[in-house]
């Protein structure tokens, strides 16, 4: 048995202290480098960042909530002593899910209105967010006046009042969570296939669409532990409910670390550049041109009636350079017909040289 913060962990709940643990450092890892990202090299910090960053901090307070449950009994026989600390637990904790999903979600829908900036992307998400807000609000109450009195959810002897179902809550919220994960994957697929972008800004666009369908996999996995759970024996409830807190966990912050992915594509190009030989330059984005020009004309002298050959070579070499620091590689992505543009401030330099090599005969 482990002894965590004086808290007993049974062989039981092993799997989700160490899952609960590694997943939540691992986001909080991904959200400072995105925060870093955001405010330090690309020198922008926008709603998506905020709201993905609270989803975090909420999903820290999940945290401790789980292990609170740990420690009033969660995974083990049910005990009738430490039942109501339990289910306070409890209570918070489901509150606590519904907050992340809805902060997550969010953020990901502000991204892609970010990135989109056609009339008719804009307008998807904006109906997308509406409908989330929405959602994630209904979701949030629902949890919170489960029972009304709200006490009535871990006082368990108290006769006035009345409570939802159990499990009719937990499935229509899980089932309205999971169509929203796929609303987020389908919904920006028509325009993306009109689009004509290039290779890494499709890499980019389809990291972010990604995790809807990441997260919708394993909130399906936590779907079946959920009815699992709800339609075995009551008072083996507290010990299934090991493997709900165990995927709950796992679905939101995963889901933070996907979504944050995308976001660190500025320190992914400034880490792999400054691996590069003669990279200390403060320029570090650029595009060049090159054109080869080779004319072959023959002239007759006139002086001498002889026939002259004159061989012209010439080569032109155009060089754009953007200043690195003031690259934002998520800001106005895709522009109007589906063009990608950068918005640089006007922070460039062009150079052309040119080569000219003439040969007489």
């Amino acid at each position: 048995m482990w002894n965590f913060g004086g808290i007993h962990i049974v062989p039981r709940n092993y799997a989700l202290v160490v899952d609960t643990l590694f997943w939540t450092i691992l986001a909080f890892i991904c959200i400072s480098l995105r925060i870093y990202t955001r405010w330090v090299i690309v020198k922008r910090v926008g709603w998506d960042d905020w709201l993905m960053t609270l989803a975090m901090a909420v999903s820290i307070v999940f945290t401790i909530s789980v292990f609170f449950q740990l420690k009033s009994g969660l995974g083990q026989p049910l005990n009738s002593e430490s039942l109501s600390s339990f289910l306070q637990a409890l209570y918070i904790t489901v509150i606590l899910y519904n907050m992340t999903q809805l902060f997550y979600k969010l953020s990901i829908v502000a991204q892609s209105y970010r990135l989109f900036t056609t009339s008719s992307g804009k307008r998807a998400m904006e109906v997308l967010i509406c409908w989330i807000i929405a959602c994630g609000i209904g979701t949030v109450f629902a949890s919170i006046f489960a029972c009304i009195p709200v006490q009535k959810f871990w006082v368990v002897a108290l006769k006035t009042g009345h409570c939802s179902d159990n499990a009719i809550l937990n499935y229509t919220i899980s089932s309205f969570n999971i169509l929203n994960d796929l609303f987020l994957l389908s919904i920006p697929i028509p325009f993306l296939v009109k689009l004509q972008l290039p290779k890494k800004e499709r890499i980019v666009l389809g990291s972010v669409f990604a995790t809807g369908a990441i997260t919708t996999i394993v909130s399906m996995i936590r779907l079946k532990a959920l009815h699992t759970n709800v339609s075995g024996p009551a008072e083996q409830q507290i010990v299934n409910g090991v493997d709900i807190a165990l995927w709950s966990g796992l679905e939101i912050n995963v889901a933070i670390i996907c979504g944050s992915v995308p976001a660190l594509n500025a320190l992914f190009l400034k880490i792999y550049r400054g691996t590069q030989t003669g990279s200390s330059s403060g320029y570090g984005y650029g595009k060049s041109r090159k054109s080869n020009h080779t004319q072959l004309r023959s002239l007759t002298d006139n002086t001498d009636n002889t026939d002259r050959m004159e061989i012209t070579i010439q080569k032109d070499t155009e060089l754009t350079v953007y200043d690195r620091e003031l690259q934002d590689s998520q800001i106005n992505l895709i522009g109007q017909n589906g063009f990608s543009k950068y918005n640089t401030n006007g922070n460039h330099a062009n150079i052309s040289v040119t080569h000219s090599v003439s040969i007489s005969t």
